[in-house]
């Protein structure tokens, strides 16, 4: 809605939203990869686990969690994927944290004040 100003103010909002949700076409692309790569890894790890299950014997698999059909173990793969790809998905979080805290901008910009340290007055009773 212009004002008596004219429609400068729109244009300058309308400038800072572009600016601010731009985010560079490589992060898309690692984003996409990881989306896709997390599962895969899930699977993969699930399939492993469970073949070294079958020789070490580390654990047995409940007869509920067997189906009937082609795969019995295909709730059990399903449920260690789920499993596997969030704890995936945690360690890349995490690493991507500890990265950005390194090698990330400043906590505080060029036009920020720098943090108080006062305590406060002592009180006397």
């Amino acid at each position: 809605m212009p004002n008596k100003y004219g429609n400068l103010q729109a244009k300058q909002q309308e400038m800072m939203r572009e600016t601010r949700n731009y985010v560079h076409p490589i992060w898309r692309g690692v984003g996409f990869i990881l989306i896709i790569l997390t599962p895969i890894l899930g699977y993969f790890g699930t399939i492993a686990l469970l073949e070294e299950n079958a020789k070490q014997k580390w654990f047995v698999i409940p007869a509920d969690l067997l189906a009937p059909g082609a795969d019995p173990l295909l709730y059990v793969k399903i449920g260690m994927t789920l499993i596997l790809a969030f704890l995936i998905y945690f360690i890349f979080q995490f690493i991507s944290m500890v990265l950005f805290r390194l090698l990330g901008p400043s906590r505080y910009g060029p036009y920020d004040v720098p943090p108080v340290s006062y305590r406060g007055k002592k009180y006397r009773r």
